[in-house]
């Protein structure tokens, strides 16, 4: 079972996909949860609302993590990989995170990708941050909005996006154009790096145009990947 906790990552689950739903406990007056019953009524879903003691000792929760006196179990969400890539034949913008490591930068990205309307967002299989019931809970319920895939060679998940004719962005430093003067026609597939690293060689090599964002000065040259990932997204939808 997947555990999920927090207001907004519940509230998510209970709107995309309550069918899912095994268990949902709830500690704290009702009148708090009063969205969260009503979702959990429509979809059949008796909840248990339990003493903090029970719901501390049900969801085992360690000291860092905020449940807000929710919590669910679901089925786990499906697992996408290389071999799932074609259901993205119809998509518009996928989001590739080259090796991202840091939760806060991934959950931050998940957040807008689901608020800009980002078909996918695609990650590393290894050497690169899961999606943990952290990064869920922070991501406040942006992680059921978005497709995640996870794909072993980042290499060749481009090449395949490239014969569903995405045309494939790289975000580096070293752009020749800004976003601001780059026309992002057709299927866009935007490609950010690892933090402090930016971009791999051969990640870089496999892209179509290599972008920018203006700005920067010594002991800054750059943007964290989730502020990064941020600006193109904004930039992408304005067109």
């Amino acid at each position: 079972m997947e555990k999920i906790f927090g207001k907004h990552p519940a509230r998510a689950v209970l709107l995309s996909r309550p069918e899912a739903v095994r268990r949902l406990v709830l500690a704290g007056k009702e009148e708090y949860f009063e969205d969260i019953l009503a979702l959990a009524k429509q979809a059949g879903i008796k909840p248990e609302l339990v003493s903090w003691p029970d719901f501390q000792r049900i969801g085992k929760f360690s000291e860092d993590e905020k449940p807000q006196g929710v919590c669910l179990f679901a089925d786990p969400r499906p697992q996408l990989g290389d071999k799932d890539l074609d259901l993205l034949v119809e998509s518009r913008v996928v989001l590739i995170l080259d090796q991202v490591s840091d939760p806060q930068n991934l959950a931050t990205i998940l957040r807008g990708a689901a608020f800009f309307g980002v078909d996918a967002v695609v990650l590393l299989k290894n050497r690169s941050v899961d999606v943990t019931p952290t990064v869920v809970r922070t991501a406040v319920g942006g992680a059921e909005f978005v497709k995640i895939f996870k794909v072993t060679n980042l290499v060749r998940c481009l090449e395949a996006l490239k014969a569903k004719e995405f045309w494939i962005y790289g975000m580096d430093e070293r752009g020749p154009k800004t976003l601001a003067e780059t026309e992002f026609g057709g299927k866009v597939a935007f490609v950010i790096g690892a933090e402090g690293e930016g971009l791999r060689r051969l990640t870089r090599e496999a892209c179509d145009f290599l972008v920018r964002i203006p700005g920067g000065r010594k002991g800054v040259e750059s943007l964290n990947a989730a502020v990064a990932a941020s600006i193109a997204m904004s930039e992408i939808f304005r067109r």
